[in-house]
């Protein structure tokens, strides 16, 4: 399954649990954001848009572009953006290899790009990276946010290494290093060689280490996280009492990093700032 049918499958999940997931993201889910500092009147493209939550935060005091691979991400993105009255646009596109001037800024170059965990599934990096590139003024800013190695990511180990046996996954759902998937850019000397490669200079990247939060006792949280994770696919395939025996395993994997608002769990991601000259 390519990274346009998986995220397909999944749109429904991520756009009925977007403003929950994003809560338990805390500072993963905004620090890229935040390091873009988007000033008013800006024209911001935000690349991997997914439901549209950081669409419409960046689009707060200027314009701004979702851009996503699939259709049902953009259709929730566009939504939500209407609802909170951005102005912008919200596009079907590979950010890849789309000419995303023309199909997403009307002809003008971008003030910036903004990508929350939306640079971490291209096929061909190095190609897509130029391809963003060429989107953005001189001058423009690019911030980004990537996860680390995924053994910093308890929060995602224990979620897949508890539910796999369960679902009866025959194998990791996570790709090979090197191969596009959540943890693609984990090496941030490569990540930096990417970036450099592609044009972009003051290349920059900041640890985010924060935890991952199950909230409450653990079981709500669990199953957003099976079913919208690499897991997905088989989770919601499976009948409804393995679905409960895999949320309960995996709040039991959990245990340890229980706490009085929930289970606050390891993760680690990266917020990478970079301009073009």
């Amino acid at each position: 399954m390519d990274a346009e049918e998986h995220f397909a499958t999944l749109a429904a999940v991520w756009d009925e649990h977007a403003e929950a997931m994003d809560a338990a993201m805390g500072e993963h889910g905004w620090a890229a954001r935040a390091a873009l500092a988007a000033a008013p009147g800006e024209r911001v493209i935000d690349v991997g848009c997914g439901a549209g939550l950081s669409a419409v935060a960046l689009g707060a005091d200027g314009w701004v572009a979702a851009v996503d691979v699939a259709a049902e991400m953009v259709a929730a993105a566009a939504r939500r953006m209407s609802a909170a009255g951005v102005h912008g646009v919200a596009v079907t596109a590979d950010a890849g290899t789309a000419d995303l001037v023309e199909v997403a800024g009307a002809g003008v170059p971008f003030d910036a790009v903004h990508a929350r965990f939306g640079l971490m599934f291209f096929d061909d990096p190095e190609s897509a990276l130029r391809n963003i590139f060429r989107a953005l003024r001189p001058g423009g800013r690019l911030a980004a946010s990537v996860w680390q190695q995924l053994l910093d990511n308890l929060w995602m180990v224990l979620t897949t290494a508890t539910a796999m046996p369960i679902l009866g996954a025959q194998r990791p759902p996570l790709p090979e290093p090197g191969q596009p998937g959540p943890f693609s850019m984990a090496d941030p000397d490569a990540t930096t060689a990417l970036l450099t490669g592609a044009g972009f200079v003051d290349v920059a990247i900041r640890p985010v280490d924060a935890p991952f939060l199950f909230e409450g006792d653990g079981r709500a949280a669990a199953e957003r996280v099976l079913s919208a994770g690499p897991l997905g696919p088989a989770f919601l395939a499976a009948d409804a009492i393995t679905r409960r025996e895999a949320v309960a395993g995996v709040v039991a994997a959990l245990d340890q990093y229980r706490s009085p608002t929930g289970y606050l769990v390891p993760a680690a991601s990266w917020c990478v700032t970079a301009r073009r000259p």
